[in-house]
């Protein structure tokens, strides 16, 4: 019986020490600007089990969303329209089988007239 009680009490201190430990991880990985040190952060995540409770759940799901978050913003768009973000310069050409019409080309300078001579 006394095993017993004193695993309960260790693990009722885990878990206190699990959730902290968690919520520290889970501001590391919110706190990252891109994906690689947001997987860093969540390598820290202890392997052994954690008791699933609501607020365990609910700090595991904030630090996945935080980085779906940072990995959506590192996806290059699949959208056609979409600016490549190298700038849109009037001059260029537009991309091989683009809708977009091809630029104005300037036209000539005239040269200046000949004079006649006399």
């Amino acid at each position: 019986m006394r095993i017993r009680l004193a695993i309960l009490v260790t693990l009722v201190a885990c878990t206190d020490h699990g959730v902290e430990r968690l919520t520290r991880i889970k501001h590391d990985v919110c706190a990252c600007k891109d994906t690689h040190c947001a997987d860093q952060a969540m390598s820290e995540v202890p392997r052994v089990p954690i008791r699933s409770t609501s607020r365990t759940q609910a700090i595991a799901r904030d630090m996945v969303e935080c980085r779906a978050r940072l990995e959506a913003a590192e996806r290059p768009s699949t959208d056609p329209d979409a600016e490549d973000g190298a700038g849109s310069d009037e001059d260029s050409p537009a991309p091989a089988g683009s809708a977009a019409p091809a630029p104005a080309k300037a036209a000539p300078a005239k040269a200046a007239p000949a004079k006649a001579a006399r």
